[in-house]
């Protein structure tokens, strides 16, 4: 191969190669199972600072369950969350994930801790997600001290 003809070739390979549409550019790349466990627990966190239970049962699975709520599922919850925005609990709330761990095992995520502040005091919570039809969704909470 002559040094004209590599030149040749070289210059048509990083010409195809700019040509290719990449991930950054289509936007079309898949989201690693952390990135999309993080993008759950971030809309969760939001969703509890506006105060919003519409919003953060959005990230609850129909299978929910709470060892520390009797009959816990998901639409007590629900009640369970209304009942402290409607008592002031969650005023000025703020969520921290600083100090979270975000470990994935058998197949579930668990995050631990979380750290919740509000008016009423501050608690560390741990979630468990796990997959269902390609989203992931919280099926587990437990809060310390409760």
């Amino acid at each position: 191969m002559t040094l004209k003809h590599a030149g040749y070739t070289l210059g048509l390979l990083m010409l195809t190669l700019a040509l290719l549409p990449g991930c950054a550019t289509t936007g079309t790349c898949a989201k690693s199972d952390l990135e999309l466990v993080k993008e759950t627990t971030d809309l969760w966190a939001e969703a509890l600072v506006e105060q919003d239970v519409e919003k953060l049962l959005t990230t609850v699975s129909e299978s929910f369950t709470a060892p520390q709520m009797e009959s816990a599922d998901k639409s007590m919850l629900g009640i369970f969350i209304q009942q402290a925005i409607d008592a002031g609990y969650l005023e000025d709330a703020e969520v921290s994930f600083e100090d979270a761990e975000f470990e994935e095992v058998d197949g579930e995520f668990i995050v631990y801790p979380i750290d919740l502040m509000g008016s009423a005091g501050s608690v560390s919570a741990e979630l468990g997600l796990k997959k269902e039809e390609g989203q992931w969704l919280i099926h587990t909470m437990s809060v310390d001290g409760l």
